[in-house]
């Protein structure tokens, strides 16, 4: 599924101002940092810290170094992780501030740069803003700055900010291809097909090969040729051609069958994302959870059945089979729990709320039903089955003769 680019940027050498690398403090934080980090790639050493006990261990860091800005970063993300967005952003600040005094201009433009990057995959698109117009005051390339900062108006619904500010990234470089083509895209969901095509045309001009500027631009043409695809939103949201994938079919080629459910399928959750980004009944933490929730689900439905041929959009599956899939859901999340539970609950829904509410779906309401009649059974086995998964009182035969039992097989056999 194509978007927008991302704009390549150079990355600065590590270089120190002054000597606080040098210190006991530093050195004896930077030895428990590199701890937790061998920690999160090798799982042999333990399994990775996560939530209260990541924030602990990272206080405990800054106790004797306060100004380890690797601690204090991370930190910061790992409160927004958690929804305590304001001592996020103070830790943040206080990393920032640090790379600052001690450290070149080159680390700290990187710094804002990954600290972006990291809020605009939480959802904190406002947040990143702020960040981005700091950055402005640092980085020489405001050109990529001012891009970066349309893509976050464009997903957050602000469109004539985003489209002012990409306008600003071209007045500034008009040799870049991305920021041509990231220019096509706002016009996309602009609804102005033309000068989006105009757009695309000389990002296209500047480099030929681009996959995405070409995937944007097939759009476009699609969407000039269709008299219901009028924004961006309609296309990503557009019917399936059945009549051309019959087509794939009967010519055996598969991969290129596979490859038009994929772009369906992320177009129907690109779609989603966007109106999640704005929908005021969840904060920003909840959202985030609601999209990873929905894309592990997914996931797992493909993974655990090979079911490259599994459509998103297709209610009625997922009506029919989802006591099926709530099983494999609970067998295959080790670790899952009343929240998890809940989350894959709550993202299905708002998913084929959303779809139904765009006319792409109906059955809603009987999923609904469905979903909450088998929610105290489904429950009630996830409970069970948390007993035993971990018990070794229980032999592997035992564990497999409970498994069937409680998930009546689906354990063992695919359904899709």
């Amino acid at each position: 599924m194509s978007t927008r680019l991302k704009t390549d940027r150079k990355k600065g050498k590590k270089k120190k101002k002054n000597s606080i690398e040098d210190t006991e403090a530093w050195n004896s934080a930077d030895f428990d940092y590199a701890g937790l980090m061998a920690q999160d790639m090798m799982p042999l050493l333990g399994a990775p810290l996560t939530g209260q006990e990541r924030i602990e261990y990272l206080d405990e860091i800054l106790k004797d170094c306060p100004e380890y800005y690797p601690a204090l970063i991370d930190l910061g993300y790992r409160y927004i992780q958690e929804g305590m967005d304001e001592p996020g952003k103070v830790s943040i600040d206080k990393g920032l501030l640090s790379l600052k005094t001690h450290f070149s201009k080159k680390n700290l433009i990187d710094a804002y740069y990954n600290t972006c990057e990291f809020l605009e995959k939480h959802f904190r698109f406002d947040l990143a803003i702020v960040y981005y117009n700091q950055l402005m005051e640092l980085e020489s390339d405001k050109a990529t700055v001012y891009d970066s900062l349309s893509y976050c108006y464009s997903t957050m619904g602000e469109i004539e900010k985003a489209f002012e500010t990409q306008q600003k990234a071209l007045e500034l470089c008009n040799s870049n291809h991305k920021f041509y083509c990231n220019m096509g895209w706002v016009e996309l969901i602009r609804g102005n097909l033309d000068a989006a095509k105009i757009m695309l045309e000389k990002s296209l001009t500047l480099d030929r090969e681009d996959e995405i500027t070409l995937n944007n631009y097939e759009a476009c043409k699609l969407m000039l040729k269709s008299k219901r695809l009028k924004n961006w939103e309609a296309y990503l949201l557009r019917e399936t051609d059945y009549e051309y994938l019959k087509k794939l079919e009967n010519e055996d080629d598969i991969e290129e069958y596979e490859r038009q459910v994929r772009d369906y399928n992320s177009a129907k959750v690109e779609a989603f994302k966007f109106d999640l980004v704005q929908n005021p009944n969840y904060t920003p933490a909840e959202k985030y959870d609601i999209i990873f929730s929905l894309n592990y689900t997914f996931d797992l439905i493909r993974e655990s059945y090979h079911s490259d041929y599994f459509f998103y959009d297709d209610i009625v599956e997922v009506r029919e089979y989802f006591k099926q899939i709530m099983h494999r859901v609970i067998i295959k999340t080790g670790d899952i729990d009343a929240e998890i539970f809940d989350g894959v609950y709550r993202a299905l829904l708002e998913f084929y709320k959303f779809l139904a509410k765009r006319k792409v779906v109906s059955g809603y309401k009987s999923l609904k039903n469905e979903m909450i009649e088998l929610k105290p059974e489904l429950m009630e086995k996830m409970l069970r089955y948390n007993e035993i998964r971990h018990n070794e009182a229980y032999t592997k035969e035992e564990k497999d003769e409970i498994r069937e039992e409680l998930f009546e097989g689906d354990a063992f056999y695919p359904f899709l």
